[in-house]
């Protein structure tokens, strides 16, 4: 009778249970795999047999077949070893049958029949505990990421031996007792030294314009002359970011653990992700995917964080092209003709530019070169659908630098310290605003439904802000990008209602000669 165990494949941010079917009969000595495995999975075959005869036991000569259940269902990867070898060493009687039918196994195995560590366990962890499973045998190194799901015993392995000898009764395992987010993060999260903040000089409407985009999670570019402070402000908005919360943390983890961006000295992501990405990066870096294996992008690694474009007008228009959807819908599904997969990427998006190849366009002292040809191709780089999806455009000069050296710096260091208050009470609004509603902690994530409950406005206001829409040839996305805006504004002013004040405020972001 044929050996069966447990396993899982992920597949995007999902598993799915996965039956490892063993059996040896008489034949040739071949050792099949079957069930719509990768080159991983094939490649497992010389690692178990292998880690097997290293372990002090003996391989089976027999004709050996493994089938992954179900078999419509694609496989990847090299977790599948661990219970493989379990399986083979059961079915030919080399170890007792053991009563497995609550424990989940998962692991990549050594030459030398040591376990490494895998991609993905938090997911596994959470998959296993949700479909009954007691207990889950995982890799040493995988352990403490696993163990931040809570109702499900997590069994560190190092190495074959010790596995075969626990199920034994003859030595016993200490469990990975659960850890909490917050403690881990109290107890082990080294703090990341400042990033320049205070060292730019003067800006005061772009600053502005960067804690309302953080408080609400709205879409900013910046543009203007080399030299004037783009690229700094926007790397800088590293100092602004709010904490994230248990949720926040569990949902980037769970990316970070399948691209493989987790480790055992540092199993969760607890900072705000900041991802810079180059101009050179390939579509499927930015979107994600891969030919044989989906794995996430960057928009998915800046999930509930920022996503910083530096030259957004350098990156090819395709790429651009394919942030449309995921900037409205806040996530990517991507398919591939046999397997397909969704990521979430609720992100904030900066991006600088330049007003023209040159850069000198508009520049006071500096003559622009280029010509109007020049200047035509260069923004027709950048569609109008993505422009459209920018809440805030912000024109950036160069500031003098006359009194740089007779700056206060305690006065500088509390100015961030007010700004980074604002930040976060405005978000302590929001999510006091949205709770209960799924998928909405910003009002950057606001539906039509949520700003006619949330944005609403006097008669006043309301034809002000029409007339407005007329004169500044507005589309209906803009409009409702204006509500928005002028709604986080007067979060950050601690005020109910939406005055005209802040829906001023909100339309000059909106105005620009891009």
């Amino acid at each position: 009778m044929a050996i069966k165990l447990f396993s899982a494949a992920l597949h995007g941010l999902n598993c799915n249970t996965i039956e490892v079917q063993v059996d040896i009969s008489a034949g040739m000595p071949m050792f099949c795999i079957v069930g719509l495995g990768d080159t991983s999975i094939q490649e497992s075959k010389e690692r178990v047999r292998s880690s097997i005869k290293n372990s002090g036991y003996k391989y089976p000569s027999n004709h050996k077949t493994i089938n992954l259940a179900p078999a419509e269902i694609k496989k990847q990867g090299s977790l599948f070893d661990l219970p493989i070898a379990l399986g083979l060493l059961m079915e030919s009687e080399q170890i007792k049958t053991f009563d497995l039918s609550n424990s989940m196994f998962a692991g990549e195995l050594a030459l030398n029949g040591a376990v490494k560590s895998i991609n993905g366990a938090l997911l596994i962890a959470h998959h296993a505990k949700q479909n009954g499973f007691k207990r889950l045998f995982l890799p040493k190194s995988n352990a403490c990421e696993a163990a931040f799901v809570r109702g499900i015993e997590i069994y560190p392995i190092e190495n074959l031996i010790q596995l075969i000898d626990f199920l034994s009764g003859e030595i016993s395992i200490t469990t990975q007792p659960h850890i909490s987010f917050s403690e881990y993060k109290k107890d082990f999260v080294e703090k990341e030294n400042l990033s320049n903040f205070l060292d730019i000089h003067g800006q005061a409407k772009a600053k502005r314009a960067l804690l309302i985009s953080l408080a609400g999670g709205h879409n900013i570019a910046f543009f203007g002359s080399p030299g004037c402070g783009k690229t700094l402000l926007a790397c800088a908005c590293k100092d602004l970011l709010s904490e994230m919360d248990d949720e926040e943390i569990f949902q980037c983890t769970k990316i970070y653990s399948v691209a493989g961006m987790v480790s055992e000295k540092h199993p969760a992501i607890f900072t705000r992700p900041f991802r810079q990405v180059h101009h050179t990066a390939s579509l499927a870096s930015i979107i994600g995917g891969g030919a044989n294996k989906i794995s996430p992008g960057e928009i998915s690694l800046a999930h509930n964080g920022v996503l910083f474009m530096d030259e957004i007008a350098q990156f090819q228009s395709q790429v651009l092209d394919c942030l449309r959807q995921p900037l409205e819908d806040k996530f990517i599904h991507i398919n591939r003709l046999k397997f397909s997969a969704k990521f979430p990427c609720n992100f904030t998006l900066i991006a600088t530019m330049n007003p023209c190849p040159c850069g000198y366009k508009g520049d006071k002292k500096v003559k622009c070169k280029c010509t109007d040809a020049q200047i035509k191709n260069y923004k027709k780089k950048i569609s109008g659908p993505i422009v459209d999806r920018f809440d805030m455009f912000i024109e950036m000069v160069k500031e003098p630098l006359n009194n740089i050296f007779k700056e206060n710096e305690k006065e500088k260091l509390e100015q961030l310290n007010i700004m980074i208050l604002k930040i976060t009470r405005a978000q302590k609004i929001q999510m006091e605003r949205f709770k209960g509603l799924k998928n909405i902690k910003k009002n950057s994530d606001m539906n039509m439904a949520e700003i006619k409950k949330f944005c609403l406005i006097n008669d006043e206001n309301l034809d002000f802000l029409n007339k407005a829409k007329e004169n500044m040839n507005l589309t209906n996305r803009g409009y409702f990008k204006i509500l928005k805006l002028a709604r986080t504004i007067a979060d950050i002013e601690n005020s109910k209602d939406i005055s005209k004040d802040h829906l001023s405020e909100a339309l000059q972001y909106r105005q620009t000669n891009y």
